[in-house]
């Protein structure tokens, strides 16, 4: 978290989450929207998204054609879903699975700015995708940075996190980041 002082303290906050960490970092981002000024002086002034957990019940073009990928094909998913959603309410299109369910609150010209990574060869990318394209409809900065040859968790797997493409996208993620937390006149490198 990153703090500034004018007039008042404001503690301007990122989330970031990685894999279903992703889709915890989207909740969170809903809530605090929610909460609005309940949360004072605390704000949630963007959300990067990697490699989002995200499905829902019609398959998209990458879940079909990358079904049998690297690291998480879609049965070992579909399992992680049944586990952790309500018995009683197993749905694809739950609130947690997918965040491009009709009727989701709040509208999502509230949500923060999105920053959303996802790899070529993730078969989850494309509702990730769709998502930042949803935000960016209603005029949310959601750019989508898709790294070629990649799988799903490139940049955090203890194996490929010294790898040049995992580089890359640190120092990309930081120059997003830094837009939402730098105070004017007081702007810092890395």
């Amino acid at each position: 978290m990153y703090s500034m002082c004018q007039r008042d303290w404001t503690y301007k906050c990122v989330l970031l989450g990685v894999s279903s960490g992703a889709n915890i970092a989207d909740y969170v981002a809903r809530k605090t929207v929610q909460a609005g000024k309940f949360l004072d002086p605390v704000k949630v002034v963007a959300q990067v998204l990697m490699y989002p957990f995200f499905i829902g019940t019609v398959p998209t073009h990458s879940e079909i054609k990358l079904a049998n990928s690297y690291f998480y094909d879609k049965a070992t998913c579909l399992l992680a879903w049944k586990l952790f959603l309500p018995e009683g309410d197993f749905n694809l299109d739950h609130v947690a699975a997918n965040p491009l369910i009709p009727g989701r609150e709040p509208p999502l010209k509230l949500m923060p700015p999105t920053l959303t990574i996802v790899a070529e060869l993730d078969w989850m990318k494309d509702r990730a995708i769709a998502y930042s394209e949803a935000l960016r409809k209603v005029n949310i900065d959601a750019p989508v940075l898709e790294y070629k040859d990649a799988v799903h968790e490139f940049a955090t797997l203890d194996m490929l996190v010294k790898s040049r493409q995992a580089e890359v996208c640190a120092e990309d993620m930081a120059i997003w980041i830094k837009k939402y937390i730098s105070i004017k006149g007081h702007e810092f490198s890395y």
